[in-house]
Order: C-alpha cells, then sequence, then structure tokens
C-alpha cells in the first residue's frame, strides 16, 4: 500500500481484499493505511452485513468508504440494511456463480440495479458478469457505473497495461454515451 502514495492516477482508487486481510491487519490500522495510501473505498466482498460493524466504524473513521455487496438473491428487507452501510456506492452483483467474462449481460444484473435505485441515491454500479463495452453500456441503462475484473485481468495477463487502458477507454467511450 506504501507505495500507492506515490502513484497519481487522476481518479478515485478503491481495492478490494478479502476479510482476512482486514482482520489479520487490525480494522483501524488497515483503514489508515488505505486512507494514507490514497485509497478512498474498500470493497470487502467475503464480509458479511452482520459482522461488519468493527471494519465500518474504523473506515468511517478513516475516511474510507466501505462498499458492500449485494446478491441478487437479497430479500426486499435486506436491501435498506445494506445500503445503510453502504458508502460511495453500492456493489449490485450482476449473478450468481462465479466471477468471469460472459457472452451475454444476466437480466438479473439489471433486475437487482432497478430493485436498489427504487430506494436510494448512493450510486448502484453492477459487477460480476460485466465483460465488455456493449454489457457496460446496457447495464448504464439503469446502474450509475460498472465493476470490471475478469475482462480488465484478462488483458493485463495476455496483452500489456496499455491494452488495458485501451480497454478501459472504450468502456467509458460505451457508457459514457447512455
Amino acid at each position: 500500500l506504501h507505495e500507492l502514495r506515490s502513484v497519481d492516477v487522476g481518479i478515485p482508487l478503491a481495492v478490494m481484499c478479502y476479510y482476512n486481510t482486514v482482520h489479520h491487519a487490525g480494522h483501524e490500522r488497515f483503514a489508515n493505511s488505505l486512507s494514507e495510501s490514497g485509497v478512498c473505498a474498500a470493497i470487502v466482498p467475503d464480509l458479511p452485513l452482520e459482522e461488519s460493524g468493527l471494519w465500518c466504524a474504523a473506515a468511517d473513521a478513516s475516511g474510507v468508504e466501505t462498499v458492500m455487496l449485494c446478491a441478487p438473491t437479497a430479500p426486499d428487507e435486506r436491501l435498506p440494511r445494506i445500503i445503510d452501510r453502504c458508502r460511495g456506492f453500492v456493489y449490485a452483483v450482476g449473478l450468481l456463480g462465479v466471477t468471469g467474462e460472459r457472452d451475454t449481460l444476466a437480466s438479473s444484473a439489471l433486475t437487482l440495479a432497478k430493485r436498489l435505485k427504487a430506494i436510494t441515491d448512493i450510486p448502484v454500479l453492477i459487477g460480476v458478469g460485466v465483460s465488455n463495452a456493449q454489457q457496460a453500456a446496457e447495464a448504464c441503462t439503469i446502474a450509475d457505473g460498472v465493476v470490471q475484473g475478469a475482462s480488465v485481468m484478462r488483458r493485463l495477463i495476455e496483452e500489456d497495461a496499455d491494452a488495458v487502458g485501451d480497454y478501459i477507454a472504450e468502456v467509458r467511450k460505451a457508457v459514457d454515451q447512455c
């Protein structure tokens, strides 16, 4: 994390990590490290809502936004509780199953985004199963943005950082046209 201090990418940085990383370092220490490194948000996908209090308090105190995940199977009565814990945006998990690239955007992604948008003004971003610029644009007909992991990592592994930059520019252009 300390190396991030010297990196200026011109956009807000968010990290995604397992809760074990947070727990092992200590909630306050980890949140402070993120803040001192210029990270503005943390996504901790394996942290259950019911166990998020200590982390959320430490993150709030350090000025780090906590992004909670919302599954497409979440009942309507759970959604406001998830949103109440979110800072920055809510991560709408687009589909059930493993992450990775898909040929089409799952209908569950749009359905969940609609459910969330109906009850919050916090930005809703769809992640998991958003695999290309066309799908990102489709997602953003309802959602406020997308999270793409597998499609970015594939380009980084198979090509190079320039290919990632070109791809992100392509996605950004498609989303901006919505």
